[in-house]
């Protein structure tokens, strides 16, 4: 299936995978859960759940400090 992804702020960009949740197509893409936040459709979600050739899969970096 194909998925459409970004890195918040990045150009759309589409992936054929076979990856049926959001952490397979971390992995696949070669993106951590420890530097970035998976939101599907605008609401973040878990490495877990699981992804449809409809959805829109955006990454949002972790911001931390002290």
């Amino acid at each position: 299936m194909k998925i459409r992804w970004r890195i918040l702020g990045g150009e759309w960009r589409e992936v054929e995978t076979s990856a049926k949740t959001v952490g397979e197509l971390m992995s696949e893409l070669g993106i951590s859960y420890e530097e970035y936040l998976p939101s599907r459709n605008g609401k973040l979600v878990t490495p877990d759940d699981e992804i449809n050739e409809s959805d829109e899969i955006t990454f949002v970096p972790v911001v931390s400090g002290g």
